[in-house]
């Protein structure tokens, strides 16, 4: 009966709606892994996203874009142009729901200047809506779909429901599940060390320049992409997870660090900068992090990042608050130092605050404009999505967006992991190759592979 009462009126909703688009929404009464869900669309495979946030409680998972919000276009407000006016021409429809979940999820590229065929299937300026969300929040699991008023079907919306509360999936995954290693290489490595060295003599005291490096696997069959996440999702449980396909490319993410959030008229953002390795060893761990909180090096790393977003932020928030001195903020592999740095907006036009704190010192450098000009002309390769705002903006124009570190392009049978590090006068060429290479164990951890160099 209470079905019945329910799709009486979603269908009253839809009826009297003007509207070309309808969203409905619906509480599915069984909760599903992510691994679950992307073994159950595996037909919708190369055109799917998820994306986990650090609480460890809320996750998006959707597939079938019905709209692409695609370009290379340098200006990132057309994509908002575009959620703004399809949005309006949404009727969102949740009669056992207290808010919409729809969203549109994507990223955009590192660089709007400079991008090559390695990315070309992402576009510089990549978002989709999906015909089909599952939002997993508050202890629930809401369905959200969503398609053209003319070719809604309550059947249709009736199976699928039934499809995901009933279907049994094997997740069994076997150790051998990504086959074997035929190829690892540090790509234009001892190139790179030339470049960090070359990096450190053009620098001033007060200057920094990040400079990333990649690392190539192939393996002898297909990475299943079920299995890296469910490694990754065991190895990382205080990062953000983001996975975003488009045809044979999926981009793959696991990064502590958030860009900004915007809830309710207040932004948030946290400045993530400064990196020592974990070792398990809590009593070794321990001193390490207090001798990283006294290292001047790493201090004044952070300091960088802080003062840039601050001034960065000035124009759009008042009522500023942060703390003085940096927290730790620990993952599974390394420990970082971070500041959440808190504001009231002014108004409600934030999107161009993106290209105000992207790419952070903790990305780009200091100065900003000239670290960003020195990676584009100097670094090996293009960035793409490494290193890029990645996330979310719902229909009440909240969002959340993350900085897409800890990455890796995943084609077919082969991947590329990048990692970064921050250059500054006193750096040493050597040391930052050892810290990219902690930088890749999250990556190397969810592919299940080893580096017989770094054990």
């Amino acid at each position: 009966m209470a079905a019945n009462l329910m799709e009486d009126k979603i269908l009253e909703s839809i009826y009297e709606s003007n509207k070309n688009w309808v969203s409905v929404e619906v509480v599915l009464n069984k909760s599903l892994t992510p691994s679950e869900l992307f073994n159950l669309t595996e037909k919708q495979a190369g055109d799917r996203f998820y994306l986990r946030l650090n609480d460890n409680m809320s996750s998006f998972f959707g597939y079938h874009a019905i709209q692409r919000f695609k370009n290379n276009f340098e200006n990132k407000q057309s994509i908002f142009r575009e959620w703004e006016k399809f949005k309006n021409d949404v009727e969102l429809i949740h009669v056992n729901t207290q808010k919409h979940h729809l969203k549109i999820v994507g990223g955009f590229q590192f660089s709007n200047h400079k991008s090559d065929d390695e990315w070309r299937e992402f576009g510089i300026n990549h978002f989709v809506v999906p015909e089909v969300l599952i939002s997993s929040v508050n202890n629930q699991t809401i369905l959200t779909y969503t398609v053209e008023k003319a070719q809604f079907e309550m059947e249709k919306l009736n199976q699928m429901i039934n499809y995901f509360e009933n279907a049994q999936v094997d997740t069994t995954e076997r150790e051998t599940a990504l086959g074997n290693v035929t190829r690892m290489e540090d790509i234009y490595v001892d190139e790179w060390k030339d470049l960090v060295s070359h990096t450190i003599e053009q620098l001033d005291k007060d200057q920094k320049v990040v400079l990333a490096r990649r690392r190539l696997i192939k393996f002898d069959k297909p990475i299943s992409i079920p299995y890296v996440l469910n490694r990754a999702l065991n190895n990382e449980k205080n990062s953000y997870l983001f996975i975003l396909e488009s045809n044979q490319s999926v981009f793959f993410s696991q990064t502590p660090e958030q860009l900004l959030k915007v809830e309710d008229g207040v932004l948030s953002t946290k400045a993530v900068a400064g990196t020592i390795p974990r070792t398990q060893d809590a009593e070794k761990d321990e001193k390490n992090v207090q001798a990283f909180l006294q290292d001047s090096k790493n201090l004044g790393e952070h300091q960088f990042v802080v003062r840039s977003i601050l001034n960065d932020i000035k124009p759009y928030v008042e009522n500023v608050e942060y703390n003085q001195k940096p927290n730790i903020l620990k993952n599974d592999h390394m420990y970082h130092l971070y500041t959440e740095i808190k504001g009231t907006l002014l108004n409600h036009s934030y999107i161009s605050l993106i290209d105000e704190l992207h790419p952070t010192p903790a990305l780009g450098g200091y100065p900003k404009k000239e670290a960003v000009d020195y990676i584009e002309k100097n670094e090996f390769g293009t960035r793409g999505l490494y290193g890029s705002p990645v996330g979310y903006i719902d229909v009440d124009d909240d969002c959340e967006f993350i900085v897409a570190i800890r990455s890796m392009l995943i084609k077919q049978n082969q991947t590329t992991l990048f990692a970064g590090c921050g250059i500054v006068k006193d750096s040493n060429a050597e040391s930052e190759v050892e810290e990219t290479s902690v930088k890749f164990s999250p990556m190397m951890n969810a592919l299940g592979v080893v580096n017989e160099n770094e054990s």
